[in-house]
């Protein structure tokens, strides 16, 4: 691993990253680089830089990236720190970038904090800040705060009893509702073969599109015969009024909020979308899929991660 100073780490590593999903660090319209977030003037959309307020006696605060949003409003701050050094130990200083922010907007952003080679998402306050494999991009972003402004509590939403009813189906899925609840994102279903594996499955999707908890939801599996059973068998059915897509290459219908694909597809083309792109993904037959060959997939995107498998035999 080469050893970069920050500004190496910053011009070799960060923005190449943020360049792969959407974020040229050249477009004012969208990345500001040493934004003082003392003296800027957030809600009037007046950033000032590091050249404009250095000798200044006013007290000063450097984020090394503020990133807008599509109205050209703050949206995430980015730490950043040489290469051999750990990104986290940024964390304080992000966080009081984000403070300065939202003193003004009354707006929390989203932080991140990276060395280049290591990058954390911290969706501050209402998530940990976790390790992710890149920089989300604008839209990703965008849909995320959405969810947090807008979601409602499982408990207000109850599960379609015309998906499941069976005790252990319904038992199955609050408790991966509960463990949603408490910040978990990888859960893994254990039935036997023709007990409703994927019934809850559908069941859980309901209750997270209703709930705004999701809006971006892929169903991978292993075998086309599976695709087509849960894009058909399943989204149409229980969800009929919902935009669904059957993923063949690396592009997305955007207005979709369903995607069914096998995992062999994605395997292929994962690396085209950001990893921010979907918001839950479930994975059918998930130990001849997450544990194997193609568990890239599942370490590459930042989603709930929900697999199905049989009963293991004895």
């Amino acid at each position: 691993m080469l050893d970069y100073n920050e500004f190496l780490t910053r011009k070799n590593k960060i923005d190449v990253l943020l360049k792969e999903q959407g974020w040229d660090v050249k477009d004012r319209s969208k990345v500001w680089l040493e934004v003082d977030t003392k003296q800027s003037e957030f809600k009037a959309r007046k950033y000032k830089v590091v050249a404009e307020t250095l000798k200044s006696d006013l007290d000063s605060r450097y984020a090394d990236y503020l990133l807008l949003d599509s109205n050209g409003e703050p949206l995430a701050v980015i730490e950043a720190k040489r290469t051999s050094k750990d990104p986290i130990i940024g964390q304080r200083q992000a966080e009081q970038y984000a403070d300065d922010i939202k003193s003004q907007t009354g707006k929390d952003v989203f932080i991140f904090l990276s060395n280049g080679y290591e990058i954390w998402f911290w969706n501050k306050p209402y998530q940990n800040p976790r390790q992710v494999k890149g920089f989300h991009s604008q839209a990703d972003l965008e849909r995320i705060r959405f969810q947090n402004k807008a979601k409602k509590s499982f408990a207000d939403i109850p599960i379609r009893k015309d998906i499941i009813d069976r005790p252990y189906q319904i038992e199955s899925a609050k408790r991966v509702l509960e463990g949603i609840s408490k910040g978990r994102r990888k859960f893994l279903i254990v039935q036997a073969t023709g007990t409703g594996k994927t019934r809850v499955a559908m069941a859980l999707i309901g209750v997270l599109l209703r709930t705004n908890r999701a809006q971006k939801i892929l169903f991978l599996t292993d075998r086309k015969a599976l695709r087509n059973q849960a894009h058909d068998k399943g989204f149409k059915i229980w969800f009929p009024n919902e935009a669904k897509s059957k993923v063949f290459s690396g592009s997305l219908e955007k207005e979709a909020r369903l995607y069914s694909s096998t995992i062999q597809t994605f395997m292929e083309c994962y690396h085209e979308f950001s990893i921010g792109a979907f918001d839950v993904i479930v994975s059918d037959e998930a130990h001849r899929s997450i544990y194997h060959k193609w568990k890239d997939v599942f370490t590459y995107f930042d989603a709930i991660q929900i697999g199905l498998t049989a009963t293991p035999s004895s």
